[in-house]
């Protein structure tokens, strides 16, 4: 029995595991453990119906094909990418997104750090230094940006063909004519010589040698958790070998940062911010027939809910869509006096203001340029506005005001806390769509 036999004789659910890949793994764990060890926790399955790998949170699989035409040190890359996406819970976040927009943010988002630890990775890889250092969730975010700027942009208006003269009626053609005429179509293209095979279409996405797809076992938060056990473990047990790298340990530290859902805390901090006290006013009735007179809970007329949209550009469609969905929500349960919603990039671009009782319709984002903070709050002055609180979704990039308003100040940042800005006043949510 040979080395890699001893050291991984894992089998996966439909036999042995490839020996190419138990070899490569058993490389990674001996050169590269973080990734080894975690490569250990997948199931190996051949699936000839995949065009590369791909990995779900259980399982890697692999298209045979594939597999033959890498080199030991691309498979080796390919296996740890792969890990590398689990480690990042890109298997439990992908939600309702496109899957190849998110299969692509994914990839922008690892492929630096396997490169960074020393890996070989095939050729047409997706790398892009814009988005080095970002989330999956930023990259999609600014892959969709960049696709509805191309769909937005005119296309150019085909142009009519220049008639050809034409050969006199009684002229035949040379059947001794040269070949670049010959072989011609009509629309120009060369047409495919004996032996020769067919120009094919350029290939959309040539840097993608592995997929994503979401875990779909009724156990996910389950296996969720056991994964990111599983990451600080193996960082822990590399970085004992000296063998974490800046860029993994990062990496994992990001990974297993709890995610706090940012809708909660939206509701949280709009329910803590309207006025709710105990009052002799209104007696509680449930006491009255036993003679004790004792306050009730009393909700004293709301005051405004302010809202205000970063409309710099930096804030994405899809996030402002989102958060639009929860402005609502929030108004139909609160019920504040008004629903105030604000567009501002350094000035106030446009404003919202809805009755209590009324069904808004929230109108797009209108802005663009810059971004400044303190116009919504001095206009929240100037028009004598009576907010309950302010809640304010920007990427945090921008001047502040020097001095807090006497309400409650909620900062939606769609940059992740660690690399955001800190606001002198207020709470803060990284909001994650």
């Amino acid at each position: 029995m040979d080395r890699d036999t001893t050291v991984l004789g894992a089998m996966s659910s439909t036999g042995a595991v490839h020996p190419r890949i138990a070899r490569q793994r058993t490389e990674l764990v001996l050169s590269q453990p973080f990734f080894g060890a975690l490569a250990l926790r997948l199931n190996v399955r051949e699936d000839p119906t995949a065009k590369t790998f791909w990995v779900d949170g259980e399982t890697l699989g692999y298209c045979p094909g594939y597999l033959d035409s890498l080199s030991d040190l691309e498979l080796r890359g390919v296996i740890a990418h792969e890990v590398l996406h689990v480690a990042n819970g890109h298997c439990w976040r992908q939600g309702a997104g496109d899957p190849k927009r998110w299969n692509d943010a994914c990839d922008y988002a690892i492929n630096p750090i396997v490169l960074s630890s020393g890996m070989v990775l095939p050729k047409g890889l997706l790398v892009d230094p814009r988005y080095t250092g970002k989330s999956a969730e930023e990259i999609y975010g600014l892959l969709t940006q960049d696709e509805k700027q191309k769909q937005n942009q005119p296309q150019p208006q085909p142009q009519a063909p220049e008639p050809q003269p034409q050969a006199p009626p009684l002229q035949q053609e040379s059947s001794s004519g040269p070949p670049s005429q010959s072989n011609q179509k009509p629309g120009g293209s060369k047409r495919p010589q004996p032996g020769q095979q067919p120009e094919q279409p350029a290939d959309n996405n040539p840097g993608s040698f592995g997929e994503v797809r979401p875990y779909k076992g009724s156990d996910k938060p389950v296996k969720e958790a056991e994964w990111k056990v599983a990451v600080t473990q193996a960082a822990k047990a590399a970085a004992m070998r000296g063998k974490l790298p800046g860029d993994l340990q990062a990496m994992a530290g990001e990974a297993v940062r709890p995610v706090v859902d940012w809708r909660a805390v939206l509701h949280r901090f709009a329910q803590q911010s309207s006025p709710t006290d105990y009052s002799f006013a209104m007696p509680n009735r449930r006491y009255l027939h036993l003679g004790f007179y004792l306050p009730a809970l009393h909700t004293p007329a709301m005051g405004d809910a302010v809202f205000v949209r970063d409309s710099s550009g930096s804030v994405f469609d899809e996030t402002q869509a989102q958060f639009d969905a929860e402005i609502l929500t929030v108004f139909h349960s609160l019920k504040p006096a008004r629903l105030i919603v604000m567009d501002c990039d350094t000035r106030v671009t446009q404003v919202q203001i809805f009755e209590r009782g009324d069904s808004p319709e929230i109108m797009p984002v209108r802005g663009g340029g810059g971004t400044a903070f303190a116009d919504p709050f001095n206009r929240v002055a100037q028009d004598g506005m009576n907010p309950a609180f302010l809640v304010y979704l920007t990427d945090m990039v921008g001047k502040f005001p020097a001095v807090g308003p006497h309400y409650a100040v909620l900062w939606a940042s769609t940059t992740p806390l660690a690399r955001a800005r800190k606001a002198p006043f207020g709470e803060t949510v990284e909001v994650m769509c």
